[in-house]
């Protein structure tokens, strides 16, 4: 039995052209002696300077946190969120005088969650989204993203109300498949319709992850896919895209005809 995982980000065409640096960010680890996977995802605010370096701190202290707190306790219950948004806020704190810079210049989103095959928990801040899938196709978002006051505004984890704000969700159930992405990717695999996930976005990504045989597989595969000409020509945007699979194969590298 075994999880694989993998992220990817790819900067926008628009970044590109003014040489701006990539604002999304993206990290997983997996715990095997504890059959857990931790990922974590961020959105660099498009006006704060340095946002693309709020989002990689952001990012690496929310995955280091829950890895440290998945090893230390006797399972992932909720504790394991507790304070997370506040540890993440004082390492922000802690860049921001490396930097020279106000905490603001490092605004970003903050998708975080903690896997296990019987379940999920996350804490979300801004945009985005979360899915998970049972292994039969069925396709659910873990929370909600949250939007701002006004169209295509949202939270940031530097607002002072942060703290209010952030969604807190745990779930039972089979976890056979997550996705976890960045706003730029939600107009082409969320209905605009009923806010569900498109099935025939993620069913492929899930017959993808379920069939390969290693992490460095998986990367290859999102990497090529975000980086297709077809998403180009519709996703200019910032993207990341973190995809985890759970398998019960016996070992790591079997792979099921």
């Amino acid at each position: 039995m075994s999880w694989r995982a993998a992220v990817d980000f790819r900067q926008g065409a628009a970044h590109r052209k003014t040489g701006t640096p990539c604002q999304d960010f993206g990290g997983v680890r997996i715990l095997p002696h504890l059959d857990i996977v931790v990922g974590a995802i961020a959105d660099g605010s498009g006006s704060a300077v340095l946002s693309h370096i709020g989002a990689q701190s952001a990012t690496r202290c929310a995955l280091t946190m829950l890895a440290d707190r998945a090893a230390q306790a006797d399972g992932p219950e909720e504790r394991l969120l507790q304070n997370l948004i506040f540890d993440v806020r004082a390492n922000l704190d802690s860049t921001a005088e490396t930097y020279g810079c106000d905490p603001d210049d490092l605004a970003c989103t903050l998708i975080a969650f903690i896997a296990w095959p019987t379940g999920i928990a996350s804490i979300q801040i801004g945009d985005g989204y979360l899915i998970r899938g049972d292994g039969r196709y069925g396709f659910q978002k873990v929370g909600a993203g949250q939007r701002g006051e006004y169209v295509n505004e949202t939270i940031f984890i530097t607002d002072h109300d942060a703290p209010d704000q952030v969604a807190v969700t745990i779930e039972d159930g089979p976890v056979r498949f997550i996705a976890a992405a960045t706003d730029g990717l939600e107009h082409v695999s969320i209905s605009s319709e009923n806010g569900l996930p498109h099935r025939p976005f993620f069913r492929p990504l899930n017959d993808y992850v379920s069939m390969t045989a290693n992490d460095d597989e998986i990367h290859r595969g999102i990497r090529e896919f975000l980086r297709s000409e077809k998403l180009s020509e519709r996703v200019d945007d910032d993207v990341a895209l973190l995809l985890c699979g759970w398998r019960e194969d016996q070992q790591a590298g079997v792979t099921f005809s």
